[in-house]
Formats: C-alpha cells, sequence, structure tokens
C-alpha cells in the first residue's frame, strides 16, 4: 500500500516538475522582455549586471506612453480590431451553419475549397487586393475591416461547420414548428447554443487582426496606423538608435491586452477547444 501510494506521489510529482518545465519555457519570453523594460541603455548592454535590473527604471513605461502618443494608436488598433472580429466572426459562423445544415450536391465541393484556400499563401493575393482597395478609395479608412471580414475566414469556417453539426436538427425542427424562419433559428438557437465556439472564433480574429503588419502598413497613414506599425521604430534616440527599454515597455503594453482578453474568457475558450470537434 506504501509502495502504491509512494508511487502515484512520485508520479504526481514528476508531472508536476514537467508541467512548470513547460510554463517557463513559455513565459521565459515574457519575463526577459519585462526585465529589459526596467533597465537603463547602458545597464542592457553591460552584461556584468546579470539579468535582473540595478535599479529599475519604471519611467520606461511613462515614456512609452507619452513620446509617440501610444493612447491613439492603441484606439486605431482596437477599431480595427473589433471591425473585423465583429464582421469576420458573424459573416464565418453564416457560411458554417449553411455548410453544416444546407445539404445540396455541390456542399462538399464548395466546402474542399473553402479549406484549399487555407494553402495560398496570403503574400500572393495582397497586390491584386491592394489595386482593388484602391480603385475602392477605401485606403486610410479603418471601416475596410469591417468591409474586409465579411468574406469570412476558411479555419473560422470549419470551426463554425464543426461546432454546428453538434447539435441536433430536432431543435430546428421544433422552432420551424412553431413558425421560426431560418433567421430566427439561426440567431435566437443556433448562434447561443455554441456561444464557447464564437468566442474562439471572436478570439483569433482579435488576434489576427492585433498582430497584423501588412495591411496597416499598407493601407493606412502615419496618424491612422496600428501599433503594430508605429512600434517598429518609434523609440528612437537623436542618433536613431533603437531604446530597448521603452521599446519593450511599449511591446508588453501591446501583449497586454490579448492576454488580459484571453482570461477573461478563457473558460469559453476552454469549453470550445473540448466540445468543438466531437461531430465532423
Amino acid at each position: 500500500m506504501m509502495n502504491a501510494r509512494l508511487k502515484r506521489r512520485l508520479v504526481f510529482s514528476i508531472k508536476y516538475m514537467i508541467i512548470l518545465f513547460m510554463l517557463l519555457v513559455f513565459f521565459l519570453p515574457i519575463i526577459s522582455m519585462f526585465l529589459v523594460s526596467l533597465k537603463s541603455e547602458a545597464e542592457i548592454f553591460d552584461y556584468s549586471t546579470g539579468i535582473w535590473p540595478q535599479n529599475p527604471k519604471w519611467s520606461n513605461y511613462v515614456f512609452a506612453l507619452t513620446s509617440i502618443n501610444y493612447l491613439r494608436y492603441l484606439y486605431n488598433t482596437v477599431i480595427v480590431s473589433v471591425f473585423y472580429t465583429i464582421s469576420c466572426t458573424f459573416s464565418s459562423a453564416m457560411a458554417g451553419y449553411a455548410f453544416a445544415r444546407f445539404q445540396i450536391r455541390e456542399t462538399n465541393l464548395f466546402f474542399t475549397i473553402v479549406l484549399s484556400s487555407i494553402m495560398i499563401p496570403y503574400i500572393i493575393t495582397i497586390i491584386p487586393f491592394y489595386l482593388l482597395i484602391r480603385n475602392l478609395a477605401l485606403t486610410d479608412n479603418h471601416f475596410l475591416w469591417l468591409i474586409y471580414g465579411i468574406s469570412g475566414a476558411p479555419f473560422m469556417i470549419y470551426l463554425f461547420r464543426q461546432f454546428f453539426l453538434t447539435i441536433p436538427a430536432s431543435f430546428e425542427e421544433s422552432a420551424r414548428i412553431d413558425g421560426a424562419n431560418r433567421w430566427q433559428i439561426f440567431f435566437r438557437i443556433m448562434l447561443p447554443l455554441v456561444k464557447s465556439g464564437t468566442v474562439i472564433a471572436a478570439m483569433f480574429a482579435f488576434q489576427w487582426t492585433w498582430q497584423d503588419y501588412i495591411m496597416p502598413v499598407l493601407f493606412l497613414t502615419a496618424k491612422t496606423t496600428t501599433l503594430a506599425v508605429k512600434l517598429n521604430g518609434a523609440y528612437v534616440d537623436v542618433q536613431q538608435n533603437i531604446l530597448y527599454g521603452p521599446l519593450m515597455a511599449g511591446v508588453f503594453y501591446y501583449i497586454a491586452v490579448p492576454v488580459i482578453l484571453f482570461f477573461i474568457f478563457k473558460r469559453q475558450i476552454m469549453e470550445g477547444m473540448l466540445t468543438g470537434g466531437l461531430k465532423g
């Protein structure tokens, strides 16, 4: 009995140590970035001081906010991310619902075409896409992301299709008997039932837009651009040398928003990951 109990404790301890090691590896870049953000420029390049800041320079965080009007570019980033997230999530949900419920002869063919578009490199389509947006006079306009999101995303369409396939068709049949039309069934019954999947899809869409560099640098100007573009070369001295302390502080602010959103919606995200692929 003692040997079995000792063996279980030993296995548990080993698993716990492996998890702690993986967490350390995952958070090591963030910890390193935070420590560098508290150092002066001289201390960053003085390797004899070690990894810990001798005199933490919290003024780097104040400088990161005030030197480039950080809040304005944060606002731009939030606006384009929210616009794309809303339109892309709902358009992908409708497409995924159509693929899950509208069974016609060409359904599988169309779904295969949608999935295969994931394999097309984004950079191949960026030039014709830029020419199209320029001809439509939509450059330097945040509403471009609202329109762009209507096309949906192949991965999110696949994700919603898998979620909708887990819902019994009897739910829709009962609603149809009660007089509900297709739109009422989708928005009042089906979409609320895949709330976890909607949160996951919205988080993906938000993260894609939040970290996107190519579209803002192509379609937005210096005043309307996002943090992903502005942080590139924003913190420099008079000789154009990079100020790594304020830069790391600015990047720490930059990654804080997606991390906070993840912890707010982590329950829905974990539920969606456990239930989204049960049927397909």
